[in-house]
Order: C-alpha cells, then sequence, then structure tokens
C-alpha cells in the first residue's frame, strides 16, 4: 500500500519521503491543491514582464498539527517567482498531517508550482 501510495504521490507532482504509514494531504485532495495555487497566486510583475513562465519546486515540513514547518526552493527559476511560491506555501490552510503508527507525525513534501503567463 505504501509503495502504491508514494507511486500516486509521484505521479501527481507531489513527491514524499518514505517514513510515514500515510502521507500529508491538502484539505480536499490534489485538485483542491491545484486551486488553491491558481486562485492565490500573485504573478510578480518583472517576471511577467519579462516573460518568465517555469517550475519552482518547493519543498516543506507539514508538522504534526498540520501547519507548514520549514519551507526550501528545490529547483530555482526566478528569485520573483520563488519568493511567491513561499508565499503561497506559507499561507496555505493547515494539511492533514503523515501518520506512523496511527499517530501523527512530521513529513516533508514537494510540490511543483507552475507559473504560467495567460496567452495574449
Amino acid at each position: 500500500m505504501k509503495k502504491l501510495l508514494t507511486t500516486f504521490a509521484l505521479a501527481l507532482g507531489i513527491s514524499l519521503a518514505a517514513s510515514a504509514d500515510s502521507a500529508p494531504a491538502f484539505p480536499g485532495g490534489d485538485a483542491a491543491l491545484q486551486t488553491y495555487l491558481s486562485e492565490n497566486m500573485k504573478y510578480p510583475k518583472a517576471a511577467s514582464d519579462n516573460g518568465i513562465e517555469g517550475v519552482v519546486n518547493v519543498e516543506f515540513a507539514v508538522l504534526p498539527d498540520g501547519t507548514i514547518g520549514q519551507i526550501k526552493i528545490v529547483r530555482m527559476l526566478d528569485p520573483d517567482l520563488e519568493q511567491e511560491a513561499i508565499r503561497l506555501v506559507k499561507s496555505m490552510p493547515s494539511w492533514t498531517p503523515a501518520e506512523k503508527g496511527g499517530k501523527p507525525v512530521e513529513q516533508t513534501v514537494t510540490i511543483p508550482v507552475k507559473f504560467t503567463l495567460p496567452d495574449e
């Protein structure tokens, strides 16, 4: 089951450390996470003006109480986009934490934050 869960999470673009029995989850699941990111993203003007697009991979800890802990950029793209990705993660609602042995535990998650300029 753990292998299936990890494979499923990787297929969705979320990577997990393999130490917990269950993975942390964004409230409402992966579709809700994508909706949250798209509805709350504020494309940085400098990046927009320069036509910069791409994916910023953000790694963060989901703490046992579901709040977000240490945040780190693992795939850099542009400083303005990276700061926006960090802002988005910091302002996320609490996640459902990972569990090990029936108890909530800290787990590291990596998500891709995709920046795409609208077609003109």
